[in-house]
C-alpha cells in the first residue's frame, strides 16, 4: 500500500516543511518514493508503491491544471472504463491536464492514465458526490483552494486506512498513526476505550483507535473540513430493501457469472504476475477457477499458495471441520493446467517470533494470532517471487456466498410471505435434515423476531445452563478490574447487545454490518514486506452487488450458498461444490504452542514485568493456563481459552511491551 498524509492549520499559519518531512520519514516503510507539496496553511504528501500498470504514471501530490486542487490517494479503481466512457463527450485533454508531467499523444483509451487523475477529475465533475461514481479500493484526500475546503474519503467495506487528529488550531491525517506521532503536538499514548475494544473483541464504531487523540475515518465515509469545522458522514451502506429481479433462474445465474467475472478480472490488473492465497473453501476456489480461466486466455499462469499443517495431523475437537485442505486444492488445480499450486509448511514456527517487525508495520497487535505464521510465510514467498498482488477470498461469506439463512426472518416478518418462508424451511429440512433445519430457523429467524422483553427473558433462561461468564469474557484476556464498568460503557456505545433483538433486528444488523466489520482500531494491513499488497476480490466491489447477493442467494431451495454453488457448476470439482465442512486455519496451532513452552514462559515472564500489561491484562489467569497446559485439547472450552485467552494475551502483551519501548 502507498501512504498518504497531510497537515492543515486553521489559524492560517504556514505549514512547516519540517513537520511534513517528519511525517514523510515516519511512513518510509510504506513506499520508496516520497514527495511533498505545501502552500500556505496546507501541506500534503505521499509515499508511493506501484502495483498496477497505471501506477507507473502516478505522480503525487497531484496538482490540477489550474493549480487550485491538490490530491493524494492510495487507490485502485475498477470502473475506469465507465468513467472514461462518461467523459468521452468532453475533451480528453482536460482529463490529461490533471497529469501535466505525462507524455502527450496518448491513445484515446488512455490506458496509462493513473487512478489519481481519474479521482481528481471525478471531483471536478461531481464535487464531494464523486464518491458515488467511484468503484474500487481507495483512500484519498484533497485540498480545494478555490472553495477553501479539505475533502477525504474511504471506499466501502475494504479500504486503505486513514487516521487523523484535530485540535482547535490544526488538523493532520496519515495512513497510519506513526505518521501523526511524528508531529511534536501529537502524544504517543494509548487510549483506554480503544484498548477495551481490542481486548474484548466487542467491536467498535469504526472511528475509535487504540491511540489517544487519533480517530479513523470509517470505510464508506467521507470527511469535509471548511472554516475549521470537521464534518464526517456515511455516504454508502447496503440497502436491504433493494431487490434485483430477473425473469427466471437462468438469468440470475448468468447475471451473477457476468458480475463475478468482471470483479475478478478487475483485480487481475497488476504490473507483475498475480498470486492467490487459496484454501479449499468455496470462495477462494471460485476466485481461483475464474482467475485461471481469464489468465489462460492471456497465456498467463496463476500461482496459488495454501497453508497446510504437519503431515498426519488430525483435529480432535471440531469434527465438522478438516485440517488439511490439500486434496481440495489439488482437485481445483487438476481442472486448470495453468494453476501452479504451492503448499506452505511452517512446522514448528511460533507466532511470537520476530514480532517487533510486524508491530512496526501494523502498529497494532496481529489479529487471529495463530494465523500470523502462515500468512507472513505466504506473503514472504509471494514477495520473493516478485509478485505485488495477492488475491484472497476474504469476507466472501458475507457477500458473494452469503449463506442466506437470515433471509428467513425477513420472510416471516413480511406476513404476505409466510407461504414463501414455509417453502424455504421445508427445502432446508430436505437438504440438511430436520434437526439442522430447526436449529437454523430458531437461531436465524425466530430469535431475531422476538420482542425485546421476550428476547431478554430467553437469554436469561439460556444462561442458566451455560457458564456464568459471557462468551466474550471467557475468551478475553482483559484484566478483571477493567471489566464491570469500562466494558459496559463500551458495549453501550457500540450497541453490541442490541442487534437482532427485535422485529427490526435483521434490517438493523444488515445496516450495521459495514461499520461493524471495521477493526476497533483501523483495518489491519497485511504484515508483509513493504512491497507485497493484498486486494481481496469480492462482490462488494461493484455498486449493485451488496443487494444482489443477499436477495437471490438462497435461491428458493433451502441450500446455503446456493447461488454460488450453482453458478460454479462445471467450473469447480464436485468435491468442493458439495462440501459442507469448514477448513481449519492453522489447525496445528496447539502443537506449536506445546512445542515452545520455554519461549512462552520467557515471554510471559517478561510481560508480567510490564506495568501497562499488569493494568490491562489478566496475567494471573494467563499464568494459570500456561502452568496447566494439557497434552492434548479435547473440548471447546479449553480450545477457546488457549487460542484466544492465552495466545491473544501473549500477542497483546508483546505489543504493549513493544509500544512501551518506544519503537
Amino acid at each position: 500500500m502507498s501512504a498518504i498524509f497531510g497537515l492543515i492549520h486553521f489559524d492560517n499559519q504556514p505549514v512547516a516543511q519540517g513537520d511534513l518531512a517528519r511525517m514523510d520519514a515516519a511512513l518510509v516503510r510504506h513506499g520508496a518514493e516520497g514527495r511533498l507539496w505545501w502552500h500556505g496553511a496546507v501541506g500534503l504528501g505521499q509515499r508511493q508503491m506501484r502495483f498496477t500498470p497505471q501506477d507507473a504514471w502516478e505522480y503525487q501530490p497531484l496538482v490540477s491544471n489550474d493549480g487550485l486542487c491538490v490530491l493524494v490517494a492510495d487507490a485502485r479503481l475498477d470502473n475506469r472504463a465507465e468513467l472514461l466512457s462518461g467523459w468521452k463527450s468532453e475533451s480528453q485533454d482536460h482529463v490529461l491536464a490533471e497529469q501535466p508531467h505525462m507524455l502527450s499523444g496518448l491513445q484515446s483509451s488512455v490506458p496509462e492514465l493513473p487512478d489519481g487523475a481519474l479521482i481528481l477529475h471525478a471531483y471536478h465533475t461531481w464535487g464531494i458526490d464523486c464518491v458515488h461514481h467511484l468503484v474500487g479500493v481507495y483512500a484519498f484526500a484533497l485540498w480545494d483552494a478555490r472553495r477553501q475546503i479539505f475533502f477525504a474519503a474511504r471506499s466501502p467495506i475494504v479500504a486503505p486506512s486513514l487516521v487523523y487528529t484535530e485540535s482547535a488550531h490544526s488538523f493532520a491525517f496519515a495512513t497510519t498513526p506513526s505518521g501523526l506521532h511524528a508531529l511534536p503536538t501529537v502524544p504517543r499514548t494509548l487510549d483506554d476505550a480503544g484498548l477495551v475494544r481490542l481486548l474484548t473483541g466487542l467491536g467498535g464504531d469504526g472511528a475509535t483507535t487504540i491511540y489517544r487523540d487519533i480517530a479513523q475515518l470509517p470505510s464508506g465515509h467521507r470527511m469535509l473540513i471548511s472554516n475549521g469545522s470537521v464534518r464526517v458522514d456515511r455516504y454508502w451502506q447496503p440497502d436491504p430493501d433493494h431487490e434485483i429481479r430477473f425473469r427466471n433462474d437462468a438469468e440470475y445465474l448468468e447475471a451473477f457469472r457476468h458480475l463475478f467475472d468482471r470483479v475478478v478480472d478487475d483485480h487481475l490488473s497488476s504490473a507483475t504476475p498475480v498470486a492467490l492465497q487459496m484454501s479449499g473453501g468455496l470462495d477462494s476456489s471460485a476466485i481461483a477457477a475464474v482467475s485461471a480461466r481469464l489468465l489462460a486466455d492471456r497465456g498467463e499462469q496463476l500461482t496459488t499458495f495454501t497453508e497446510v499443517p504437519r503431515p498426519g495431523f488430525e483435529d480432535k475437537v471440531f469434527q465438522w471441520g478438516y485440517a488439511d485442505e490439500t486434496p481440495l486444492v489439488q482437485a481445483v488445480a487438476a481442472m486448470y493446467p495453468n494453476i501452479r499450486k504451492h503448499l506452505i509448511h511452517t512446522d514448528g514456527q511460533l507466532f511470537l517470533t520476530d514480532l517487533d517487525r510486524t508491530f512496526a508495520h501494523l502498529e497494532i497487535p496481529f489479529y487471529n494470532t495463530s494465523n500470523r505464521v502462515w500468512i507472513e510465510a505466504i506473503l514472504a514467498e509471494t514477495s520473493s517471487r516478485g509478485m505485488k498482488v495477492l488475491l484472497d477470498g476474504t469476507q466472501g461469506n458475507i457477500t458473494m456466498s452469503w449463506p442466506g439463512h437470515a433471509w428467513l426472518a425477513d420472510l416471516l416478518y413480511k406476513r404476505q410471505l409466510v407461504r414463501r418462508s414455509a417453502e424455504e424451511m421445508v427445502a432446508l429440512a430436505r437438504n440438511r435434515g430436520l434437526n439442522e433445519a430447526v436449529r437454523v430457523v430458531r437461531a436465524h429467524a425466530i430469535a431475531s423476531l422476538l420482542p425485546e422483553h421476550v428476547a431478554q427473558f430467553a437469554r436469561r433462561l439460556r444462561r442458566r445452563s451455560q457458564p456464568a461468564q459471557p462468551s466474550w469474557q471467557l475468551a478475553s484476556p482483559i484484566h478483571p478490574a477493567l471489566q464491570p464498568s469500562t466494558v459496559c460503557r463500551t458495549m453501550k456505545m457500540t450497541g453490541v447487545s442490541a442487534i437482532a433483538a427485535s422485529p427490526t433486528g435483521v434490517v438493523s444488523a444488515t445496516r450495521r454490518w459495514p461499520r461493524r466489520m471495521e477493526a476497533p482500531i483501523y483495518p489491519p494491513i497485511a504484515p508483509s514486506t513493504a512491497w507485497t499488497c493484498a486486494h481481496p476480490p469480492q462482490m462488494c466491489g461493484l455498486p449493485s452487488s451488496p443487494s444482489l447477493c443477499p436477495r437471490i442467494n438462497t435461491g428458493g431451495d433451502g441450500e446455503a450458498r446456493s447461488l454460488m454453488r450453482r453458478a460454479m457448476a462445471g467450473q469447480l470439482p464436485e468435491s468442493i461444490l458439495t462440501n459442507r465442512k469448514r477448513g481449519l486455519q492453522a489447525a496445528d496451532w496447539y502443537e506449536r504452542l506445546m512445542g515452545a513452552r520455554a519461549e512462552i514462559d520467557a515471554t510471559l515472564t517478561h510481560i508480567e514485568q510490564n506495568e501497562l500489561a499488569q493494568r490491562v491484562l489478566d496475567l494471573q489467569r494467563m499464568r494459570h493456563l500456561f502452568e496447566r497446559m494439557p497434552t492434548v485439547i479435547e473440548n471447546g472450552e479449553d480450545y477457546i481459552a488457549y487460542l484466544r485467552f492465552l495466545q491473544g494475551g501473549l500477542m497483546i502483551g508483546a505489543f504493549l511491551d513493544w509500544f512501551e519501548r518506544g519503537n
